[in-house]
């Protein structure tokens, strides 16, 4: 079986948190994307208290009644950030493996998703393992004067 394609459906970039893994810190610092980085943060209470991540801000649902979506996903569906979009952005739908509301997702291989989501989870971790790198990159881009 192989793996799903993602149709451009735009579901997982609005009803899903955005996670934000160390090669996508990096990738970014390189390519001066400060616009990227400004979108970034850490917040140490999701998904529950103690088990926090880094994530585009705007993913995290805070209030029942505010709007929750990425802050690169354009009205037609697309991504603004496309040619450098998160790691899980790129391997999406199978980054997201409990995120059964895609359409594309209902014809994965397990094999290949496990595969993924260890891929994933170790760039993720690597992010938090590096919290002080992370963050001295997110506070330059924060600072820096256009």
């Amino acid at each position: 079986m192989k793996s799903p394609q993602c149709i451009g459906c735009g579901n997982c970039c609005r009803e899903r948190a955005i996670d934000i893994t160390f090669s996508d810190v990096l990738r970014w610092s390189d390519e001066k994307r400060r616009d990227i980085l400004r979108e970034v943060y850490y917040i140490d209470h999701y998904p529950t208290k103690g088990q926090g991540g880094f994530y585009f801000e705007k993913s995290i649902k805070k209030e029942e009644d505010m709007e929750r979506h990425c802050s690169f996903l354009t009205a037609e569906n697309k991504c603004s950030i496309h040619s450098t979009k998160p790691s899980g952005c790129k391997d999406a739908p199978l980054a997201y493996a409990e995120f059964k509301e895609c359409p594309a997702f209902k014809k994965s291989s397990n094999r290949v998703i496990n595969k993924t989501i260890k891929k994933q989870t170790q760039d993720i971790m690597a992010a938090k393992r590096n919290y002080n790198v992370v963050m001295g990159v997110l506070v330059e881009a924060r600072n820096w004067r256009q």
